[in-house]
């Protein structure tokens, strides 16, 4: 990504010199360009991110400044450096004096430099969730030109996220998770919080199961409180008092179903969405997926129907007992 910035500036410069042939005294001696690299779904609590790049001829650049149309979270703003590639080294140089993010606006105040490019993040707040977003961009120069580009309306996911969740198969492990709280907990946590209503699905690991006379392979697997003890390890037993929610499940074999964005590799254009979650219909779907590995995932719907989730399954550690899941979740009501 860096080397587009280098690009940007580039073709900024250019535009601006072949204006200057041109020779058209009506023409905006200052030209500006934004390109947005952020490709995954919109989520909130995550960036948008862009690159902001203008080019002056009639002096230098004096300030930047973009205006969101709803406020972004802390952590919204231009960074004061830029970033090129030269000779395969990475450069990095100051050409902000300052940044600063007051509700919607974000300015930098610019160091004395005809053509720059800057990235701007905007971090997505909960105001934003389920709705259209914009951004005004605008550049000034010292001779007082000022020039701006609008960007499309972005629609912001209603999904929730959260990623790298380790969940341990032990008995005092972790081994407990929760849909609507995005997180894991030990039974001692259960039963102190009074939380089984809320327990989800059971993350639980060994080799084999022997539920009668044959064993099974079993390896690393999700199960609702209210499967069948055929479906848990040998001698695992769920406290009797507890509320056992029976989750719909819809297992996805190796890579079927990818998603970028949970993983954290180069891939962020291939995801689940909110129209995948929407869509699933569990029709047939049982509540346990076994036998899970690297890069699996299932498909789940919370026994009152409020959440479809997407778990994806980062990494799983046999001799640990152990993996890390990330979600994504929907609510649907």
């Amino acid at each position: 990504m860096k080397k587009s910035f280098t690009i940007l500036s580039g073709l900024l410069i250019s535009a601006v010199f072949a204006a200057s042939c041109k020779k058209d005294e009506t023409a905006n001696p200052l030209k500006n360009e934004f390109i947005i690299r952020t490709t995954s779904p919109m989520i909130v609590g995550q960036r948008i991110d862009f690159a902001y790049g203008a080019g002056s001829l009639n002096g230098g650049l004096s300030s930047m400044q973009v205006v969101a149309s709803i406020p972004g979270d802390a952590g919204t703003g231009f960074e004061t450096v830029t970033h090129r590639t030269v000779n395969a080294v990475d450069l990095t140089t100051t050409v902000a004096t300052s940044s600063v993010t007051d509700g919607g606006a974000s300015t930098a105040m610019l160091i004395d430099t005809n053509a720059t490019t800057l990235r701007y993040a905007y971090v997505i707040p909960e105001a934003a969730r389920g709705k259209q977003v914009s951004f005004s961009f605008s550049a000034k120069n010292k001779a007082g030109n000022q020039a701006s580009t609008q960007t499309p309306a972005y629609t912001i996911s209603k999904m929730d996220m959260a990623r790298n969740i380790t969940v341990v198969g032990t008995a005092a492990g972790a081994r407990y998770f929760s849909i609507a709280d995005m997180k894991a907990y030990t039974q001692a946590e259960v039963d102190a919080g009074n939380l089984s209503a809320k327990i989800d699905f059971v993350y639980a690991y060994a080799a084999t199961v022997t539920p009668s006379t044959t064993a099974y392979t079993y390896g690393h697997s999700l199960v609702s409180p209210a499967a069948s003890p055929a479906y848990f390890p040998n001698g695992f037993t769920l406290p009797s008092a507890w509320t056992k929610n029976s989750t719909l499940m819809e297992k996805k074999t190796g890579t079927a179903v990818y998603d970028g964005q949970l993983k954290g590799d180069a891939n962020i254009s291939i995801y689940v969405a909110d129209l995948d979650l929407q869509r699933q219909t569990f029709d047939g779907s049982v509540n346990y997926a076994i036998t899970l590995a690297n890069d699996g995932s299932v498909f789940m719907k919370t026994a009152d129907g409020k959440y479809t989730a997407f778990i994806y399954v980062n990494s799983v550690t046999n001799a640990g007992s152990t993996a890390v899941i990330s979600l994504k979740r929907y609510q649907n009501q």
